[in-house]
């Protein structure tokens, strides 16, 4: 196991982990353990337990990059693996602005997922948005599927019209998913008690966009169905 400290305060601008100055101030613990590749600490303020996995042991630490604001302050903490930059921490200094962070990425995810729906110039039967959270692992997810899938869906249980109306029966590859990680790690930065509430605004938030951004611009069938499931 090897602790890694971030200083809460330093001066303003981005830095590398190597950059900084560790005093005998108060800091983050990153604890990193090699065997597994689980990164974990105790958010400040909230002091949840946040878990970041399959982290490179190759990465640690010299690929971790720290934000401080204007007032030296604490403000994010990202991993550079090759061109993706993972989101380790991130500080909301209330509940808006945790609740204002969620929301504004979640909304820019469903826009993307959104673009990907359309540019497949398909006529849909149906448009699934799926979601879980048990407090720490998190999913929202869309899925669409054509008369075609549907109607063999339908056949391959019988003749039940009602299955059709279940996404778990078609396949996994039609799935688009928010990029779960980061928004994961923004809820386990907030509020305990708040956390489960907020998810559920960012699953209706998502649920809203994706409408907005979608029903407009596609092709539909006369049965064409949205529908919201949470899975457990």
């Amino acid at each position: 196991m090897s602790v890694y400290k971030i200083p809460l305060k330093f001066k303003a601008g981005e830095f590398k982990f190597t950059e900084l100055n560790v005093s005998d101030g108060e800091c983050i613990e990153l604890n990193y353990d090699e065997t597994y590749g689980l990164l974990t600490y105790e958010a400040p303020i909230y002091e949840n337990e946040v878990r970041v996995y399959s982290v490179p042991r190759e990465l640690m630490p010299n690929a971790l990059t720290v934000l401080y604001d204007k007032n030296g302050e604490l403000d994010k903490v990202t991993l550079a693996e090759g061109e993706r930059v993972r989101l380790i921490y991130i500080w909301f200094k209330n509940i808006e602005k945790s609740e204002s962070g969620v929301l504004k990425f979640v909304r820019e995810q469903a826009d993307r997922i959104a673009q990907e729906i359309i540019k497949r110039k398909q006529t849909l039967s149906r448009l699934f948005v799926e979601k879980f959270y048990d407090g720490e692992a998190v999913d929202i997810a869309a899925k669409t599927a054509t008369v075609e899938e549907m109607r063999a869906v339908i056949d391959e249980y019988n003749g039940d019209v009602s299955t059709a109306d279940n996404s778990g029966n078609y396949p996994v590859e039609k799935m688009m998913t928010v990029d779960y990680e980061p928004l994961a790690v923004m809820l386990m930065c907030t509020m305990g008690e708040f956390r489960s509430m907020l998810f559920n605004k960012a699953a209706e938030t998502f649920e809203e966009r994706l409408k907005s951004r979608v029903l407009d611009k596609i092709d539909k069938t006369e049965d064409f169905k949205f529908i919201s499931e949470e899975y457990d």
